[in-house]
């Protein structure tokens, strides 16, 4: 394959991750309140707990530790552009949109934490957010099989995936094992992200069919990683037209743990986007089925249109969901 169709492919699979990890990150602002029923059966008290974990986990990029570790957000954001080595250096729509999107997704998460009485104080957000965790673990205690079926529910509510192709499990301590297809650690920053993994999902191969498989230190986790596998398989439809070849380069390009907490932080601004593009009597599933399958170019100007003005993207995307039934 020519270099420049293998980097068109290398940034077709980068906007498509973007919209993966979006997807995910939505998913923990939002699922809880999707089965608020079920999960306040379990304990009154998750619902208010989950929704302080959804916001923890987005705006801890953009405190003291995790700058440490990753630098500022403004800081990377803006030297995409410019900067020859950047990860995202050369992608249009990351290097245009991707500050824009993890800034708008900061202050509606910001917005949010005072309405739901969630610190923004360096020391007592770190203390606020250990105390969550505990607290998530000793409610959750002794309900994870139930709590386990409540995900895949939501997740096959959402996505109109069957409920047995989901498979998810709570844990304590996520522990990588072999078929967990984790790419190797780059630097020290994947380095430290392997090591902290809190949840993680995919695909697999479970005889002649492809399953998700996800798992999770607590529930809200577990329905990410749920929604992200689910996503991935969707996606898998942009792939399978590579060669093995091009495709081990694309994914050695692509798939990378350095690259997940950017798409995280801006990546619920753009999915959020993509939702209010979307007619209402279409599944998103097909929406994003057909974006996996548009050429580099086509997708970049499909999700150009839902950035700027996803009103106006509705006819598109309509377009693009008709055309998989013929």
């Amino acid at each position: 394959m020519k270099t420049e169709v293998l980097q068109d492919e290398i940034q077709k699979r980068l906007t498509l991750n973007w919209l993966i990890q979006g997807a995910s990150q939505h998913a923990g602002m939002t699922f809880h309140h999707l089965v608020r029923d079920e999960l306040n059966a379990v304990h009154p008290g998750l619902i208010r707990l989950y929704d302080h974990f959804a916001l923890i986990n987005l705006l801890q990029y953009w405190h003291l530790s995790a700058t440490i570790v990753f630098g500022r957000p403004s800081r990377f954001w803006k030297h995409a552009p410019s900067q020859i080595d950047h990860p995202f250096f050369g992608h249009s729509l990351l290097c245009k949109y991707g500050g824009l999107l993890a800034e708008e997704g900061r202050k509606r998460a910001l917005k949010r934490s005072k309405e739901k009485g969630l610190t923004r104080l360096p020391v007592a957000f770190s203390i606020q957010t250990v105390r969550c965790i505990l607290s998530l673990r000793k409610f959750e205690a002794g309900h994870r099989p139930r709590l386990i079926q409540i995900a895949k529910r939501a997740a096959s509510m959402v996505w109109g995936i069957p409920s047995e192709r989901l498979h998810g499990e709570i844990t304590d301590r996520i522990r990588i094992i072999p078929g967990d297809h984790l790419p190797m650690a780059q630097g020290l920053q994947s380095t430290i992200m392997r090591a902290c993994i809190v949840g993680l999902g995919g695909v697999a191969q479970r005889g002649d069919s492809l399953i998700v498989v996800a798992r999770g230190t607590n529930w809200l986790l577990l329905a990410k990683e749920l929604v992200k596998g689910t996503a991935e398989l969707i996606c898998l439809h942009g792939l399978n037209q590579l060669s093995d070849e091009t495709y081990h380069h694309v994914i050695d390009a692509t798939d990378r743990l350095d690259l997940e907490p950017w798409m995280l932080q801006s990546g619920g601004e753009l999915w959020r986007r993509l939702l209010t593009a979307v007619p209402d009597d279409l599944p998103v599933a097909r929406v994003l089925m057909r974006l996996a399958r548009l050429p580099p170019q086509a997708l970049e100007s499909t999700i150009a249109a839902v950035i700027e003005k996803p009103e106006h993207a509705q006819s598109r995307l309509a377009g693009l969901a008709d055309e998989t039934k013929t």
